[in-house]
């Protein structure tokens, strides 16, 4: 399967809302996003922020306790997803998360579970760097994220 790759940096919030209007572009529905990266990395930080931009008002904290939260704006579906506690593969039957057909929007921290399942995905590395910067390679698979991230300026 062809890939494609850009890496966005940030070192304020201000530039990080840049990154999220970016990714809100990218991720338009219907889309997958697995968000990967160490604790502290910015994963929950960013869905945060691409959700304002898509219109979120409630108060959007990290699943990682209900592992699932879902936002509707207009006629879409936002699933906003944390697997961090999953232990296994087989513990993912009882989410209930929506089929590549039937998908809407689906951002999912420590997303790595499901990358089988969805073969149509943007693949988010966030990374941390030592004087606070954020990194981030995001990794487009399939024909239509391709043509998503050929359409953002690198």
């Amino acid at each position: 399967m062809d890939t494609a790759s850009i890496t966005l940096r940030w070192t304020s919030l201000a530039q990080m809302d840049e990154i999220a209007a970016t990714c809100s572009v990218l991720w338009q529905p219907p889309a997958v996003v697995l968000l990967e990266g160490d604790l502290g990395a910015g994963k929950t930080t960013l869905v945060q922020a691409v959700l304002k931009k898509w219109g979120i008002q409630d108060r959007i904290k990290s699943p990682t306790f209900d592992l699932v939260h879902i936002y509707q704006i207009m006629h879409t579906t936002i699933y906003h997803v944390d697997l961090y506690r999953i232990a296994e593969a087989s513990e993912l039957m009882v989410l209930d998360l929506p089929s590549p057909v039937t998908l809407e929007v689906l951002l999912v921290e420590w997303g790595h579970w499901l990358r089988d399942g969805y073969p149509e995905r943007f693949e988010c590395q966030l990374t941390r760097q030592v004087d606070d910067a954020r990194h981030m390679v995001i990794t487009a698979f399939g024909q239509e994220p391709l043509k998503r991230l050929k359409g953002v300026g690198r």
